[in-house]
């Protein structure tokens, strides 16, 4: 085994760890449960492996590789959370995706996939500034999420933690509004959320 390859990186899959070894996938997959038995490493979810010893390890990184090839980034209670905007831990990390809604329920943590549609993920995203790589929403970017899924029939959202909305770029937030949301309705709805928001903060 590559005790090496553990030593860099934090987040990988039973393929990259094939690939970079030399080694067939069914011998790459025996090596990495054998280090999964002796609690070296994490099985994360099927061919998805974790080094939770590693300095820069954070369950965050980890969305990338469960994402696969749909499109997707941090967003909702989760950067509203990691940019300040709550104080209040969310029991789940969030993800906005192309994808179908779903939940995982791992080891590192429970992820939950909520679907948006691919026109709503072309700004108010980048990659964070830490040396864990992910794709984040800004704090304009994931409260404007949160708040077009609360618009839902699901009511999802519908009741939020306290917000602290004392940095958020309100000019921004009308400018993503604006270029993600097509609906007159919804764009109506959340004016008057954030109308009502103020007057009882």
């Amino acid at each position: 085994m590559n005790i090496k390859y553990l030593q860099q990186e934090f987040f990988f899959t039973t393929n990259s760890y094939a690939c970079s070894n030399g080694l067939a996938l069914s011998a790459a997959s025996k090596q990495l449960n054998r280090l999964y038995k002796k609690h070296i490493i994490e099985k994360v979810t099927r061919g998805v492996w974790a080094n939770t010893n590693h300095p820069y390890y954070s369950p965050l990184a980890i969305v990338p590789y469960l994402l696969g090839k749909e499109q997707g980034y941090i967003s909702f209670l989760t950067a509203l959370h990691s940019h300040g905007i709550i104080s209040q831990i969310p029991l789940k990390i969030q993800i906005a995706t192309t994808g179908h809604k779903r939940d995982l329920k791992s080891p590192i943590g429970h992820f939950e996939f909520i679907h948006l549609t691919p026109h709503m993920m072309k700004e108010g995203i980048s990659w964070s500034e830490n040396k864990s790589n992910y794709l984040i929403a800004s704090p304009e970017k994931a409260l404007l999420d949160t708040l077009y899924i609360s618009t839902r029939k699901s009511k999802r959202f519908s009741s939020l933690p306290e917000l602290d909305l004392e940095n958020l770029n309100v000019k921004q937030f009308k400018c993503l509004m604006n270029n993600n949301i097509k609906s007159k309705t919804i764009k109506i709805a959340i004016e008057k959320y954030m109308e009502q928001y103020k007057k009882n903060n």
